[in-house]
């Protein structure tokens, strides 16, 4: 995988006009949400070799696996609605519901720990931190119509690299 395609497929799989709308107003809890799933996809990403080693795992493996589970990602939010936004209780709002479940979910965690065994970690850095950038900047944007359509051509965009990710690994096994 290119560093390209490493930033790109950590940006739609981000999916900020999906995550916005699944969040509150609090630009300040959504920053700190935001600066938690960067780090924690930071950390995912330089262990991630270890942990495929650990798991005994292989390359190929792990890129058909994180295939699947993207193409499953992007269909449910293809045809399901975004969860209502959350209400944000004071500070510990960082954390849950902002951090976790809306802006970090396991497929994040897999396309990092993907990126960086194949492209390294700096890709990480840009593409996750510019696709939290966008959800934090879009927090003073209204819930419109546009950024449910441009949710879906996002997912629909992870499906087409997901099916790319499986392919690859599906031709290297």
């Amino acid at each position: 995988m290119s560093w390209l395609l490493g930033i790109v497929l950590l940006g739609v799989t981000i999916n900020p006009p999906r995550r916005r709308l699944e969040l509150g107003d609090d630009r300040q809890a959504v920053a700190a949400g935001a600066a938690l799933t960067l780090a924690a996809v930071l950390v995912l990403g330089a262990l991630g070799d270890w942990i495929l080693t650990s798991l005994d795992i292989s390359g190929p493996t792990f890129r058909v696996a994180v295939g699947l589970v993207l193409v499953a990602r992007g269909v449910l939010d293809l045809i399901r609605a975004p969860a209502p936004p959350v209400d944000l209780p004071g500070g510990s709002g960082a954390v849950v519901p902002v951090f976790f479940p809306v802006l970090f979910r396991p497929e994040l965690g897999l396309v990092a720990i993907l990126v960086a065994i194949d492209a390294g970690l700096w890709p990480i850095a840009i593409g996750a931190g510019a696709g939290l950038a966008v959800v934090v900047g879009a927090v003073s944007l209204d819930r419109a119509g546009y950024l449910r359509a441009l949710g879906a051509v996002l997912s629909t965009a992870l499906i087409v690299l997901a099916v790319d990710r499986l392919i690859d690994g599906v031709f290297a096994l």
